[in-house]
């Protein structure tokens, strides 16, 4: 028997029943959770490592018993224990969910947040990007699967806010991206906010190793594995706890970003813990941190038409340089009188949510008045109907 195997059957039981019930009048989501623990052997205790999740579905839908089961698996959590860098060490503690709507939209600019803006946004992305080792390779996606931090997502008041959580812990941003290096895949993410709260104690199983930077912050590491449906993946994290209110928390694992319940683990995982740390504790991802003068705010998003793109090649870097080096040429020659762009073609990216289309968007001013333009460029289409003459 293998040591993975032995692992997998000392981890102790958790099952749970799941039942989430969708309204779709007014977007509402409304989830229930419950949980029991199994009884069965193990030498140490140890703390939600295998989970068992059943969908229950309307009755309109597939019924329940008809869903197959879910499984999830995570090591056993030993206690008592130590862990270097920190003092003591507390029992592990059964873990909790809670669920909350958000009933705001995501914007760069929230006043209530004053530390973030677009431009802060593309200082950290191009920070986060410039710090990777030279031998790992961003792959070519869209720019919001290119570590490229996204707008702020908050509540829009603190109505039935989850117990225990303030505003500012809810409003994040999020940069997410596919790291490749020899070869091995992995998705890297982060996710930052402000906090008052104080630094946590040390939790048997939720971490391997504390650290104090130079500045006092704290920064708490692990490296684990967890298993679905009996397909183990290996993880690596990162929790900044920033002196001036900065929390980061950095998630990598040895999946491609895309994720899905397909994605197939490449068995590496693409940083070393001190490489995560390396990102994490950069002072261009603190709140405090200043945008340096002359930074562009970042481009606005745009996203292609969703459609089957199953049987439409997905686009590269490389016809991307292309088909913008050729929208230059062609701006160059527009007559003058030709609406004013807030910047020229020439700046296409990979469509959020369809990877065979290129788009760019453009605000366009002519005289007083503004309005926003987007272009569109995808493959795979079939001509249009010859008009009748």
């Amino acid at each position: 028997m293998s040591k993975e195997q032995t692992d997998s059957k000392r981890a102790e039981k958790w099952t749970f029943a799941l039942t989430v019930v969708s309204l779709i009048a007014g977007g509402t989501v409304v989830a229930g959770l419950v949980d029991r623990w199994s009884s069965s052997p193990s030498d140490d205790i140890s703390v939600a490592a295998s989970s068992s999740i059943t969908m229950t579905s309307t009755p309109d839908e597939i019924p329940a018993e008809d869903v197959p089961e879910f499984s999830y698996v995570t090591p056993s959590a030993v206690y008592p224990t130590m862990i270097p860098g920190c003092a003591s060490v507390e029992a592990p503690e059964e873990e909790t969910f809670f669920s909350y709507i958000l009933d705001g939209s995501d914007t760069y600019d929230d006043p209530r947040f004053p530390w973030f803006s677009s431009a802060k946004a593309a200082a950290m992305s191009d920070a986060v990007k410039q710090a990777l080792p030279k031998d790992v390779e961003l792959k070519f996606a869209s720019p919001g699967n290119s570590l490229q931090f996204g707008p702020i997502s908050a509540p829009s008041n603190t109505d039935g806010l989850p117990e225990g959580f303030s505003l500012e812990e809810l409003a994040s941003t999020t940069a997410s991206g596919t790291l490749i290096r020899d070869g091995k895949i992995g998705a890297l993410s982060l996710m930052l906010h402000s906090s008052s709260d104080p630094i946590p104690s040390c939790v048997a199983g939720s971490l391997v190793e504390r650290r104090v930077l130079a500045d006092q912050s704290v920064m708490d590491l692990q490296d684990t594995w967890s298993e679905t449906n009996g397909v183990r993946t290996l993880n690596r994290s990162a929790m900044l706890y920033g002196v001036d209110g900065t929390r980061i928390q950095a998630y990598l694992n040895d999946t491609n970003n895309d994720g899905g319940p397909d994605a197939e683990s490449s068995g590496v995982v693409p940083l070393t813990l001190d490489e995560l740390v390396t990102l994490v504790e950069m002072p261009q991802l603190r709140i405090t941190t200043p945008v340096p003068p002359g930074t562009a705010p970042l481009s606005p998003g745009c996203h292609g038409i969703p459609r089957d793109s199953s049987d439409v090649a997905e686009l590269d870097r490389a016809t991307i340089e292309r088909l913008n080096a050729v929208l230059e040429i062609r701006w160059r020659a527009v007559p003058p009188g030709f609406p004013i762009l807030d910047a020229g073609p020439g700046a296409l990216t990979v469509a959020e949510n369809d990877r065979s289309t290129a788009c760019q968007r453009f605000l366009t001013r002519t005289g007083e008045n503004e309005s926003t333009l987007n272009m569109t460029i995808t493959g795979g289409q079939p001509l249009p109907a010859e008009p009748n003459k």
